[in-house]
This record gives C-alpha cells, sequence and structure tokens, in this order.
C-alpha cells in the first residue's frame, strides 16, 4: 500500500524547520535529478546545488543554515545533517521486510544429520550438508548450499546462491547477499618441475556477530587456522578476501577491492573500491585506503594512503603537484635566460 506523510510530518521526524508548503503530502523518496512532486530528495553538498533547483522534487531536506530562499512551488526542510535525516525517512518508505515461512521446502535437501533450529526457513532446491548447524529463526534462500559440518547462527540471512563450504563458522544475524562463496580453497601452489602443485587449504573462514557480506564476494578459507572476519564488518559487491586474512571489527571494504593473503586490516579500516592490498602487511587501526590504489607495505593507525604505490597523502600531492612546478620553473627560467640575452644583446650595442 502506497504511504503519505505530510511535509510538516516528515520535518517533525527529523527535527527540521519547513520552509514552504508544510501541508504537501509526499508519497516516496528520490534521487534530485528523478523525483516528483511527490517525492522527497536531499542536498548534502551545495556543488548539486543546480540538479536540485533543475529538479521537481517535492520537498528537499537541506542543512539547517540554508541560506537560499525555495524556488516558486518549492518546500525545503532544513536539517542539521540532510543524508542521515533522509535515510530515516527512507526507512520510512520502505516497503515491509519480506517474511519468511518457518519450515523446509519439499525440493530442498537436507541431511538427517544436520541441526536445524527453531523458526529455520529453507528455501527451494538449497542443501544442507552433514553435520551443519543452522540456528533459530535465520533464513537458506533457494539454491543456496551449507556444507559439511558449517555452523550457522541465530536470524542470519542467507540470500539464494551463496556457497558456504565445509566447517565454516558464521556468527549470528549475519547476512550474506546472493552469489558469495565463503570458505573456497585460498589461491596457495608451489612451483615445480612440473608445473604448480596444490598446497593444501586446511583451515577454516570465521565469521563474527553483524557482519554484511555483499553479492558475489568470495572469502577463502585459511590455509592453516582461520580466514578471520570479526564483528560488525560491512564487506561490498565483488570483493576478494584471501586466505589467512583478518578484518579487524567495523570495517569496511568497498566494491572491487582485493585483500591478498595473511594481510591484517585493523579496526574500522576504510578500504575504499578497486584497491588492493599487499599479502603479509598490516592497515592500522582506523586507516583509509584511497580508491584504486595498490598498498604494498604496512600502513599505520590513523594514516590515509592514495595511489600507486600508495603514500600518504602529503606524498602523493607532492609528487603529482611536481611536473606543474617543473613546468612553472622552466618558464620562468626561460624568461630570465630572454632578459639575460637582451643584456648582453644591449651592451654589446
Amino acid at each position: 500500500m502506497e504511504k503519505t506523510y505530510k511535509v510538516s510530518e516528515l520535518a517533525e521526524m527529523v527535527n527540521g524547520v519547513v520552509k514552504g508548503n508544510a501541508d504537501l503530502e509526499i508519497t516516496g523518496v528520490n534521487s534530485l535529478k528523478l523525483a516528483g512532486p511527490t517525492e522527497a530528495s536531499f542536498l548534502s553538498n551545495i556543488k548539486y546545488r543546480s540538479q536540485m533547483d533543475a529538479g521537481k522534487a517535492g520537498v528537499v531536506l537541506v542543512v539547517s543554515d540554508w541560506k537560499f530562499e525555495p524556488k516558486e512551488g518549492q518546500t525545503l526542510i532544513l536539517c542539521q545533517n540532510p543524508d542521515k535525516a533522509f535515510t530515516k525517512i527512507c526507512n520510512v518508505f520502505a516497503p515491509a521486510p519480506i517474511q519468511y515461512a518457518p519450515g523446509i521446502h519439499p525440493s530442498a535437501v537436507v541431511h538427517p544429520g544436520a541441526k536445524i533450529g527453531e523458526g529455520v526457513s529453507i528455501g527451494p532446491t538449497a542443501v544442507v550438508e552433514e553435520g551443519a548447524v543452522i540456528g533459530k529463526g535465520s533464513v537458506i534462500g533457494a539454491c543456496a548450499y551449507v556444507g559439511h559440518f558449517v555452523t550457522i547462527g541465530e536470524n542470519c540471512l542467507i540470500y539464494p546462491n551463496v556457497s558456504i563450504m565445509r566447517y565454516c563458522r558464521i556468527g549470528s544475524r549475519v547476512i550474506i547477499h546472493a552469489g558469495a562463496t565463503i570458505g573456497a580453497d585460498g589461491f596457495g601452489y608451489n612451483t615445480t618441475f612440473t608445473g604448480l602443485v596444490k598446497v593444501p587449504q586446511n583451515g577454516i573462514v570465521q565469521i563474527d556477530n553483524d557482519v554484511e557480506i555483499g553479492a558475489n564476494s568470495t572469502i577463502d578459507r585459511a590455509r592453516f587456522g582461520k580466514t578471520w572476519i570479526k564483528k560488525g564488518v560491512k564487506i561490498d559487491n565483488l570483493v576478494h578476501v584471501a586466505h589467512n586474512v583478518i578484518v579487524g571489527e567495523c570495517s569496511a571494504l568497498i566494491g572491487q577491492c582485493g585483500i591478498a593473503g595473511s594481510a591484517e586490516i585493523g579496526r574500522g579500516v576504510i578500504v575504499a573500491a578497486q584497491s588492493g592490498v599487499n599479502g603479509h602487511i598490516t592497515l592500522g587501526d582506523g586507516s583509509k585506503v584511497a580508491g584504486a590504489s595498490a598498498v604494498q607495505r604496512s600502513v599505520p593507525p590513523g594514516a590515509m594512503v592514495f595511489g600507486t604505490p600508495a603514500e600518504s597523502e602529503e606524498d602523493f600531492i607532492e609528487r603529482h603537484m611536481l611536473p606543474r612546478k617543473v613546468r612553472k620553473l622552466a618558464a620562468r627560467l626561460e624568461k630570465l635566460e630572454a632578459l639575460l640575452a637582451a643584456g648582453k644583446e644591449g651592451s654589446a650595442e
């Protein structure tokens, strides 16, 4: 059913102040470019103001010290943090979450030696192998695979086509999106005269509570011990975590980044999109890796690194500014040489 709220009601939810028509009815949310006359949007960066001015959004959330008057027919909500406030409004208009009926679908294959908790839902053609343990309230989506002796905690959501391989351990309230693979063999080979010989990957993957793993991401089992994703980590789509990596609590790994074997990621670290982290190095607590960077050496806590090879912000800026400085110095040198040449000619006369 369509939800409708007056602008005044939305403003009250976010402790905002209305400029414009407080009685306007809003039925949904959208981007600045696409929002229509009955939809809400937000502007948190002034450089996108042109999109707001050109758009047709019924109401726009802006910062509380907004100094511009709304255009004719436009309504604003002034609030302290438009981004966070808009998230609240998005939640208000979100559809009700899907309710998964407890039970095992007739087409699912569940080994009699598996332990299935109270209220678990197992979808069509899912497979649960011998020795697996699934905690109460968890959902195993269609075509998902839960391998031998895997343990899954309570209230987890395992989307369709996820594969969790043998002996891996999943905590509670974990979300794993479609197509992700947990516990494939790590990439380990020895070189010989006759070719590459596989090194056994005998460890596991351990995923702690409240972790979310994006679609088609892969987390490899350890060669020995465990690949460990600690509490509260958020992993985007298409991320690769290699064997024996440790990812500290509340860190974020963003789309298409890759973490090589035995690297250790500290607590609260952000590795941005398409970045690569070398094996056997450490990223200190709270450090940040900029997008498309290649981190070859350990990074101290709280540092931010850029580029390939990754370096500090100061070094990155200096190196990229150097060619411009050289060009300016060359131009000044040419002028000085011209002045000197003119002076010599004058003295000769």
